[in-house]
């Protein structure tokens, strides 16, 4: 009887992208410019721990869903500029030549950059663990809380769908140039650490609600305050994920020429 070989398997194309995969990630994470920013984004999220996460927001907990809210829309600008930064190097000069190796395997255009934002996905993924593992030790150490599936609302509500917006927003404007991103870290910065008092539609990180008083924008005015959110608020919240992938399949597609 015949040995069967690797090679009567699809499985073998599988595995090249994997490889591909892997080595995309392995080129972004391994430089000093992805360690520096991870490193200024931890310093800066141990600085708001120690300065504002400690005393609560608006007289609730520090550990409350309210407090952790707000340590994520403040820590979100800098991780999202970690990923329009990411996001630059899928779509720079020297990338070109690297192109050249990626599409000697068998990878259409749309996988090609498919695989490029897994890669950047991945990448993100790891850089915004270490504010999170620091909030964590946090927490642990100076309130013995451990119940961390309460943050899981807040991280859904406050952190995932402006990343996932910046994600798709930084894809699609660097297919269409990739001089386009550099405009986009003053926009996020400007965002993320002003408040000009815009609508929720236009409250990419939470910050802008968050700095009006609870008590009087919710209606509470005695007890504890119920982590409710305006249906304005979380109609945002969808929007900003929608257009997000949207954008993301925008920047996925097949060049017409």
């Amino acid at each position: 009887m015949n040995k069967l070989t690797t090679n009567n398997f699809p499985n073998n194309t599988f595995h090249k992208l994997l490889r591909v995969l892997k080595y995309e990630v392995l080129r972004l994470a391994y430089n000093k410019k992805y360690f520096y920013m991870v490193l200024i984004e931890s310093l800066f999220a141990s600085y708001i721990l120690t300065s504002f996460v400690s005393g609560g927001t608006d007289g609730t907990a520090p550990f409350s869903k309210w407090t952790y809210s707000e340590f994520l829309s403040l820590i979100g600008p800098l991780l999202s500029v970690i990923l329009v930064l990411l996001c630059m190097s899928v779509f720079s000069e020297k990338e070109v030549a690297v192109r050249n190796i990626i599409f000697s395997t068998p990878l259409s255009e749309p996988e090609y950059y498919l695989l490029k934002a897994l890669a950047i996905t991945v990448v993100f993924v790891f850089a915004a663990f270490f504010p999170l593992l620091l909030s964590f030790v946090y927490y642990v150490r100076y309130f013995n809380f451990y119940d961390y599936a309460e943050f899981m609302l807040p991280l859904l509500l406050f952190l995932l769908p402006s990343q996932i917006f910046v994600l798709g927003l930084s894809l699609a404007v660097g297919r269409i140039h990739s001089r386009l991103l550099y405009p986009l870290l003053p926009l996020v910065l400007f965002l993320g650490f002003f408040n000009p008092r815009l609508p929720s539609w236009f409250d990419l990180f939470g910050n802008n609600f968050l700095s009006w008083p609870l008590r009087w924008h919710l209606g509470v005015q005695e007890g504890p305050i119920p982590y409710i959110l305006p249906d304005d608020f979380l109609y945002s919240r969808l929007i900003f994920t929608f257009m997000g992938v949207f954008m993301f399949a925008f920047a996925c597609r097949k060049s017409k020429t």
